[in-house]
C-alpha cells in the first residue's frame, strides 16, 4: 500500500517537495477516519488514494494562488522601481534647473521645496518682504517650467 501511495503521490504532485507534504496529509486523514470508525480496513487503500487526489488538488490550488500573488507582487515591484527611477531622474533634472536660476530665486525655491519652509519663514530669513519671496518663487517656477518644456 505504501508503495502505491508513494507512486500515486509522485504522479499527483507538481513538485518533489509536495510529495512528502501530501503523504503526511493523507496519513493524517486516513488515521482520523480509521480511528473514528468511518473506514473499514479493506477500504483503506481506496480512501487513501481519494484523499491523496483531493489533497493534491488543494495543494495545486494553493500553489497556483501563491504563484499568482508572487507574480503580481513582482510586477508591482518592478513598476514601483521604474516609477522611482523616473522620479529620481526628474529630481536630478529639477536640481540642475534650480542651480541655473539666479541666486535669489534658487534660494527661495530650495528653502520652499526641499526645506518645506513657509513664505513668511523664508522672508524673515532673507530679510525681504513676503511678497518679494512669493514673486521670486513664482518667477523661478515659471523659468523651470519653460526650461523643462524646452528639453
Amino acid at each position: 500500500m505504501q508503495h502505491r501511495l508513494l507512486v500515486y503521490a509522485r504522479q499527483q504532485a507538481d513538485d518533489v517537495t509536495d510529495v512528502e507534504l501530501l503523504l503526511s496529509e493523507v496519513m493524517s486523514r486516513v488515521a482520523a477516519a480509521y480511528c473514528t470508525g468511518r473506514l473499514e480496513k479493506d477500504g483503506l487503500l481506496p480512501y487513501a488514494l481519494r484523499s491523496l487526489r483531493n489533497a493534491a488538488m488543494q495543494t495545486r490550488g494553493r500553489n497556483m494562488r501563491r504563484r499568482e500573488v508572487e507574480s503580481t507582487f513582482c510586477r508591482e515591484e518592478q513598476e514601483r522601481r521604474r516609477e522611482d527611477d523616473a522620479a529620481d531622474e526628474r529630481m536630478q533634472q529639477l536640481a540642475q534647473l534650480v542651480q541655473q536660476l539666479p541666486e535669489e530665486e534658487a534660494m527661495v525655491v530650495t528653502l520652499r521645496i526641499w526645506d518645506e519652509r513657509s513664505f513668511a519663514d523664508i522672508a524673515r530669513e532673507l530679510g525681504v518682504p513676503e511678497s518679494t519671496v512669493r514673486r521670486r518663487y513664482a518667477s523661478a517656477l515659471e523659468r523651470i517650467k519653460t526650461r523643462m518644456n524646452q528639453s
